[in-house]
């Protein structure tokens, strides 16, 4: 059985690590291995999708919980797989919860109370879940951040062996999930379709609303300037930082963040402010004098 991936590892953080930790770390790495720095280097695409597989299940509360939790000593080992196609672990709660998923299921989820299913379809709790009649299966379909942008058409393959095309709406979520028919021996039976989102190393989503960041240093900030700001969609626009930048300050770009069905949002820059520890003595000296000067000191 193949060895357990260690996420933390991969990301090179602790255990321990802030929820900005793991997100500081998988974008220093992401632009590190990105493809598109990395030209015909397949070791580097490699890395790219380990850091992006470590980051979706540490840079999410519910799945980094069940992560940790596979970990503990005792907690029942590797995933199992089920004859239904799905992949399985005991919680401590004794309940069989789906691989990579936590296991407080959500109201919308086929996966919840599985321990309470299984016990009443096989006699207990302490068997593990088998045959086709388990838990609806659960198709993943991973999309990249352009696809989630356009919108389309995934192919899937189902457990009956048909091809099928499933349709998602531009800027579609993370999760959303299609609900689909599958023939089985004694008919058709229900599986999900889930949608899964790749993280852009630049872009994070906020509902309709996009967000990203530009570096400044002190003097831009306190004198004011501009940025090229390059959106998802390959716009090249101008932002204008004013005078007196505050750090972590975010402005506003109308109607440049994701396009939906339901409308478009706007895309939040956060100004970061970049402080040189470099200063020759000469250029210190004019900096001292010129805030001598305007009162500043």
């Amino acid at each position: 059985m193949a060895a357990r991936k260690d996420y933390y590892e991969t990301l090179g953080v602790s255990e321990k690590a802030t929820a900005d930790e793991i997100k500081a770390a998988y974008r220093k790495l992401a632009r590190t291995h990105h493809p598109d720095r990395n030209a015909g280097d397949r070791g580097a695409e490699e890395r790219f999708k380990r850091v992006q597989e470590a980051y979706e299940t540490l840079g999410d509360e519910a799945k980094r919980r069940a992560y940790d939790r596979s970990r503990r000593p005792g907690f029942g080992g590797e995933p199992f797989e089920t004859s239904a196609g799905g992949r399985y672990y005991r919680a401590p709660d004794g309940t069989f919860v789906r691989y990579g998923q936590a296991p407080e299921a959500d109201d919308d989820s086929i996966l919840g109370g599985l321990g309470d299913l299984f016990g009443r379809m096989f006699g207990g709790a302490d068997e593990p879940p088998r045959g086709p009649r388990a838990v609806s299966p659960e198709i993943d379909v991973r999309l990249s951040f352009d696809e989630m942008l356009e919108g389309g058409e995934a192919e899937v393959n189902l457990p009956d062996g048909r091809r099928v095309r499933v349709p998602f709406p531009r800027g579609v979520k993370e999760g959303y999930r299609v609900r689909v028919r599958s023939r089985s021996q004694g008919g058709s039976a229900a599986l999900y379709v889930r949608f899964h989102v790749t993280p852009h190393p630049e872009f994070e989503r906020d509902g309709t609303n996009l967000r990203t960041s530009v570096r400044v240093n002190a003097l831009e900030a306190i004198l004011g300037t501009s940025r090229s700001v390059t959106t998802p969609y390959g716009k090249t626009l101008r932002l204008s930082i004013p005078r007196g930048a505050q750090p972590g300050e975010i402005l506003r770009l109308k109607g440049q963040g994701l396009l939906t069905d339901e409308g478009t949002g706007d895309l939040m820059v956060t100004i970061l402010v970049t402080v040189p520890r470099d200063l020759s003595p000469e250029a210190e000296t004019a900096l001292r004098e010129a805030a001598t000067r305007a009162g500043l000191l």
